[in-house]
């Protein structure tokens, strides 16, 4: 045995090799910095450790970055394999304490279907989900899912998401009218005969979702862009607001459907589909974003893949 050898493993950290393995990976130490929450002294003081360690540079500076040696090159994949066994402890660990008392798991929803992710969520047996507590997307969302605040998010890409994995889970297809039963503008058409033109006639409100509407609604650039007059449109933040302003100020609202139907359930509101060709319409001049799960790296996260399924499975469900 390398008395030697085995004094220098000995005096590695698992932090330090999660440094080692984003520079390798990535070749900028600032990247690491943010992935692992910390500061840029923090990582250079690691990788100094680490030339220490090792006797070597580890890595060069170049114009593209940091390029590993020859000694870095053959010391990536164990560095990878005992990443990989101490997130393995990890996880063994956390179940070990998850059989004694269940997380409660906190998920950032766009508050244009929070209120459907909620309800689905309630029908599902708590011994299956666990406890969820949902939040409201807010400006801060994506740094609170960063910091490991809340677990992930079902919201709209944007481009504070740098440093989180976000990929598409299911798209728009079909919006709905929503306004006061006793509403003017029921009186003057059909379901079937609904048209935007007729829609702007009426003061509007609509939902503000980051990553969709926080700078222009469909709405008003469809009319911007058709030189159409709308004179009166308010943007509502908190879905409470929405409601109230539906209810008090005799306003319109287009929503997607299935959150329409928990609006219908509200005896003073009246909920129409939007014709197709309406909705073809609003389509054209924005087109309508998917909704993405948006989280953390696979090592960060602390629940499991079915728990993550059956929460894009719901949000798919909500919007077919």
């Amino acid at each position: 045995m390398d008395i030697q050898a085995l004094k220098k493993v000995s005096e590695l950290d698992v932090f330090s090799l999660l440094v080692f393995k984003l520079i390798y990976e990535t070749g900028f130490a600032n990247f690491a910095a943010k992935e692992l929450a910390v500061s840029a002294p923090k990582i250079s003081r690691c990788l100094t450790s680490l030339r220490a360690i090792f006797n070597d540079e580890l890595f060069f500076r170049r114009q593209q970055g940091l390029k590993p040696t020859p000694l870095a090159e053959r010391l990536y994949q164990p560095v990878c394999q005992l990443c990989d066994m101490v997130s393995q402890i990890e996880r063994v660990a956390d179940d070990r304490l998850n059989h004694h008392q269940t997380p409660i798991l906190h998920i950032a929803v766009s508050p244009s279907i929070i209120t459907s992710v909620a309800i689905a969520l309630s029908k599902l047996p708590r011994d299956v989900i666990g406890k969820v507590k949902l939040h409201s997307w807010q400006a801060d969302t994506e740094e609170l899912i960063y910091n490991g605040e809340l677990d992930f998010g079902i919201g709209f890409e944007t481009q504070d998401t740098h440093g989180l994995e976000a990929y598409p889970i299911a798209n728009v297809t079909s919006l709905c009218l929503v306004g006061n039963t006793n509403h003017l503008f029921w009186a003057g058409a059909g379901a079937e005969q609904i048209k935007l033109e007729d829609i702007i006639q009426h003061p509007i409100v609509y939902l503000r979702c980051k990553g969709f509407n926080n700078r222009i609604d469909p709405l008003e650039l469809y009319c911007q862009t058709h030189g159409l007059l709308l004179e009166d449109i308010e943007c509502a933040r908190k879905l409470e607001d929405w409601y109230w302003h539906i209810l008090t100020m005799d306003s319109l609202a287009i929503t997607i459907c299935n959150e329409g139907s928990f609006a219908q359930q509200i005896p003073q509101l009246r909920v129409e589909r939007l014709p197709q060709s309406e909705f073809t319409k609003l389509n054209s001049v924005m087109a309508m974003p998917s909704y993405c799960l948006i989280e953390r790296a696979e090592h960060y996260r602390r629940y499991s893949l079915n728990v993550k399924e059956m929460i894009i499975n719901i949000t798919k469900s909500l919007l077919e």
